[in-house]
């Protein structure tokens, strides 16, 4: 189950469930399945873990079982276990609904971008090449400001994270097979800090949400190598909307 915090687009939400579950939604969001996987290899997704500078210390590609497992707070390095969801129901309140196994936000292209990439290849490698700088702009803001709390229950301090771990998945294409750029972009809920693994703390996501969100949307719209591609074509950007002149989607 997905959960809406608020509305890159649509803010961020939060999946409580099983990596059972989280695979079968992603393997849903595409039209084919050589769109969802990343390689022959089968990979599924790409895992980085940023450090609290923001720096990527290591990436790697999971295939679908090893995505499934770290949504089950597995290591994929290590084989680890980060921890145990709690399960909905075990305990009262609020906390029925169970853990959160991730956060996620859209790295979404405009509509005739996505159109763009299409029609032309340059633009198509010019638009995954802005999407993924938006990406590890984002990684690094999050490796910078992230935080999680250590101690008892009214009595907690506030600790940086010392490393945390996302996920890229990267589609072409919407659920009915129209062109569609965009990643999804997953943080996981395990973080390493004061010598153990400990929850992100969501809140703190939250509210940073609105500058994620612009961070990403100006790295695409600034980004030269797609502006200049798509000026090879004969396109321009609207500065206000996003979308491409030329293509008759800007109202």
């Amino acid at each position: 189950m997905r959960e809406a915090v608020s509305g890159v687009k649509g803010g961020v939400l939060l999946f409580r469930g099983s990596g059972v579950a989280a695979r079968r939604y992603v393997e849903a969001d595409r039209s084919r399945a050589d769109e969802y996987y990343l390689g022959a290899d089968d990979a599924v997704a790409e895992y980085a873990v940023i450090d609290a500078r923001g720096e990527v210390n290591a990436t790697r590609s999971l295939s679908a079982d090893e995505y499934e497992g770290w949504m089950d707070w597995i290591n994929p390095v290590t084989g680890e276990s980060m921890g145990v969801p709690r399960n909905p129901g075990t305990t009262p309140g609020k906390a029925r609904r169970g853990s959160p196994l991730f956060a996620e936000m859209t790295i979404n292209a405009p509509k005739s971008l996505s159109v763009a990439a299409a029609l032309h290849p340059e633009v198509s490698d010019a638009l995954d090449a802005a999407q993924q700088d938006a990406a590890s702009e984002i990684r690094r803001f999050l490796g910078q400001h992230s935080v999680t709390l250590a101690g008892p229950r009214g009595a907690q301090e506030v600790l940086p994270v010392e490393h945390m771990q996302t996920v890229a998945i990267t589609h072409k294409t919407s659920r009915a097979g129209d062109p569609h750029r965009h990643i999804h972009f997953q943080i996981g809920t395990r973080v390493w800090a004061g010598g153990k693994w400990r929850a992100l703390t969501t809140a703190a996501l939250f509210k940073q949400q609105g500058a994620i969100r612009a961070l990403g949307t100006a790295v695409i719209a600034a980004h030269p190598q797609l502006a200049a591609t798509l000026a090879e074509h004969g396109l321009t950007l609207d500065p206000v909307s996003g979308e491409v002149a030329e293509l008759g989607l800007v109202k």
